[in-house]
């Protein structure tokens, strides 16, 4: 299933250094979009959330990015937004 990943980043000192990252995790841009990547997955939707957050937890924190809003899509699932927070992790956005 394809998976799509589109964050809101404030500031971002080394794009290329994250980048390099997330693209070495799997995940690859897509064209003229700034901070959207996307992935294919053949595990279950929750052990795929789970390896987003790990990957882009650490890709944050490589870049020293305290704070995040990432919304992502798994499959043909509705999206889901989250607050990346060092100190708290993701926590899920309501509508």
């Amino acid at each position: 299933m394809e998976v799509l990943v589109v964050l809101d980043i404030a500031r971002l000192s080394n794009k290329e250094e994250f980048e390099e990252f997330i693209l070495d995790e799997g995940f690859a841009g897509i064209d003229n979009e700034p901070f959207a990547y996307m992935g294919e997955s053949t595990t279950p939707v929750f052990n795929t959330r789970a390896y987003i957050f790990e990957v882009f937890s650490k890709a944050f924190e490589t870049a020293k990015i305290s704070d995040c809003k990432i919304i992502c899509q798994i499959g043909s699932n509705p999206p889901e937004a989250y607050l990346y927070e060092k100190d708290n992790f993701f926590t899920e956005l309501k509508p």
